[in-house]
């Protein structure tokens, strides 16, 4: 059975995100009223840490089991790391742990079992920024990271396959972005192909469709979404069901339509986090 491959140190996986960076993801999301693009900014700096501590078990020695590519697109595609990290195409959890960007504040309340409430500062570290502008590139985003899945793929013959995680509120305004898909997705290791979902956020979240067996009732960019998003292995099916996702069998990768709520699952679902 593919898919089943455990990731390890010496059996790692590939993870690549690709987020949507058009103007368009500057439109608030009602729940919140903050712009889409800084929602999932922030649920992705959230997943790196998650990575990370889940690459540390004993809360040292951070273990590669993870590589990780973030690409924005829009007008262009490029490479969201910064500080250090800045220009990199790929890298792994250990060099995240080791080279955040930036350290951010944010306060935290907590309530005790009489009720009483405690503050404090803590600091979260920060990989991520966010960005909204342009056009959206989505077709030139896929064609970008093939050569980076090629060449994982063929250093990585055992591992569990790569997963690229796209993110985005549209359609495409290039093209050719079914033949880039389908290239990445011939793509394989001994444990599977390539896998690619989507998560499409939306500013009403209205209508959400989660993992879904059939593009049937789904507008035309829904479904052209959902005819790029690979089949969602049993393996993940169980983080869906774990995450309290209904996940069918057949299902494919794709959320559309997702909230808040949606960007952190489905984040969490696909790197297995």
């Amino acid at each position: 059975m593919p898919y089943e491959r455990k990731i390890k140190r010496n059996q790692r996986t590939y993870v690549v995100i690709l987020i949507d960076q058009s103007g368009s993801m500057d439109t608030p999301m009602a729940a919140t009223g903050r712009a889409k693009s800084q929602e999932v900014t922030d649920a992705l700096n959230r997943l790196l840490l998650e990575l990370i501590r889940a690459a540390a078990p004993t809360g040292r020695d951070v273990k590669d089991y993870y590589d990780v590519s973030i690409f924005g697109y829009n007008h262009t595609v490029r490479s969201l790391f910064a500080g250090k990290l800045a220009g990199r195409d790929s890298v792994s959890v250990g060099e995240l742990y080791a080279a955040p960007a930036a350290m951010r504040q944010r306060e935290m309340v907590t309530t005790d079992a009489d009720g009483n409430e405690h503050r404090a500062t803590v600091h979260d570290p920060v990989w991520v920024t966010a960005s909204a502008s342009g056009k959206t590139s989505m077709a030139a985003a896929f064609a970008h990271v093939l050569p980076l899945l090629e060449e994982w793929v063929e250093e990585n013959p055992a591992s569990f396959p790569p997963i690229v995680i796209n993110l985005t509120d549209g359609i495409p305004t290039d093209e050719g972005l079914h033949e880039n898909v389908q290239r990445i997705r011939s793509l394989s290791t001994a444990d599977g192909q390539v896998l690619v979902f989507n998560l499409h956020v939306s500013a009403e979240s209205k209508d959400t469709c989660r993992f879904p067996v059939t593009a049937e009732g789904l507008p035309p960019e829904g479904q052209l979404l959902y005819g790029i998003s690979s089949v969602l292995p049993d393996v993940l099916r169980e983080q869906a069901q774990g995450l309290h996702m209904d996940a069918p069998h057949g299902c494919r990768g794709l959320v559309f339509n997702g909230n808040v709520v949606d960007i952190t699952k489905v984040l969490r679902i696909g790197t297995l986090a």
